[in-house]
């Protein structure tokens, strides 16, 4: 046990002003201060503390969060978190997904991706709990109480990273074949990759709000609310109803 009789410390990056107000409402968050120029909020329940950041829209922002919580608070687990856009047709506005790897997408032309694949790539606990018989038992256990709670089907997938919007057919395609990614935003690189530079665990959860095409803005002003109002009540479940220590470990 740490200090305090505190077990363990999650961070959750919110990048954006609306996913934190709805994580601190969603997760019971408290006690707001000021650090490094951004919000945080926080509450201890149980042996948990969760600290939840405003980072900040984009790769820097979220990379100096991650790092302060990281660093600062001395989180055992960071989680990204928000809204994402579907590039693969089976998911849906709504859908929840947990990340495996990561491609930063935006760095090099796609034909030079191949050859740079480890260097732009991340990777998230979610990989290592699929891999284990035990916590992919436990990973479906909550997947399914998550359906039958909050109407919300929960997927495991490859996530492009880059800070671009993806709202057009042919960046789409690309992401989906030759990246073979299922879903796009603009900070989970960032968020990952500082999480396994520094050997903590990450995972990156978001929300489906829209189909990363020609209507991408429109989707995601109509769905970005509700679709992070039922995220957040997961992410609060995945970590207080335990699944995250059943999952990931926790530390």
């Amino acid at each position: 046990m740490l200090e305090g009789s505190v077990e363990y410390r999650v961070g959750i990056i919110c990048p954006v002003p609306r996913e934190y107000d709805i994580c601190k409402e969603k997760l019971g968050l408290a006690d707001e201060t000021i650090a490094c120029g951004r919000k945080l909020s926080r509450a201890v329940k149980g042996a948990i503390s969760v600290t939840a950041v405003s980072a900040g829209l984009g790769k820097i922002c979220c990379a100096a969060a991650a790092q302060y919580l990281i660093s600062g608070l001395k989180c055992d687990v960071i989680i990204d978190s928000g809204s994402a856009g579907a590039i693969a047709g089976g998911l849906e506005i709504g859908d929840i997904v947990f990340s495996t790897e990561v491609y930063e997408y935006d760095i090099l032309p796609v034909e030079k991706f191949n050859k740079y694949k480890n260097l732009l790539t991340s990777v998230t606990e979610t990989d290592n709990i699929l891999k284990n018989e035990y916590t992919a038992r436990a990973f479906r256990e909550f997947c399914f109480l998550v359906k039958e709670t909050f109407d919300c089907t929960v997927h495991t997938a490859n996530c492009a990273s880059g800070e671009k919007d993806v709202n057009s057919k042919k960046l789409r395609e690309t992401l989906e074949n030759a990246y073979k990614c299922s879903l796009c935003n603009w900070e989970t690189s960032a968020v990952i990759k500082t999480a396994n530079l520094c050997g903590v665990k990450s995972l990156s959860i978001r929300s489906i709000s829209d189909k990363a095409d020609e209507e991408m803005m429109k989707d995601y002003k109509k769905n970005v609310n509700g679709t992070l109002e039922k995220l957040y009540e997961a992410v609060a479940l995945f970590i207080y109803g335990g699944w995250l220590k059943k999952t990931a470990g926790a530390v």
